[in-house]
């Protein structure tokens, strides 16, 4: 009673097994960027000053820490960092140095998108 069509060996099941196969290499191969570590300096109180970005690299650097940028943004301060394994020493640095200013530590994974036109 075996029917002709269940016989015949069908293309879908290889192509079934080796589907999560492909989307798992895909995924493990698509360009990632190194997690960046991204310090965000602020004012405790409305209408301080905060410091200009020369004296924040002082700070870090007389201390070891590497910095990849200082940005002024917003009433703000953005500290990108050339290793995230140095973010911990940083923020207590610059919360040390700048009492009056409140510093965040945020990371960011570099996965990078690829822009289609």
């Amino acid at each position: 009673m075996n029917s002709p069509g269940l016989r015949k060996p069908t293309i879908w099941r290889p192509l079934l097994l080796l589907f999560p196969l492909l989307a798992l290499l895909l995924s493990m191969s698509s360009p990632r960027l190194p997690d960046e570590v991204m310090l965000h300096i602020t004012p405790l109180h409305q209408g301080m000053t905060l410091p200009d970005g020369f004296y924040i690299y002082q700070r870090l650097n007389e201390r070891g820490i590497a910095i990849k940028s200082i940005t002024p943004e917003n009433n703000s301060i953005i500290v990108r960092l050339s290793s995230p394994e140095q973010s911990g020493a940083a923020k207590e640095i610059l919360s040390i140095a700048l009492p009056n200013t409140v510093v965040i530590a945020q990371r960011t994974h570099g996965t990078i998108r690829v822009a289609r036109s």
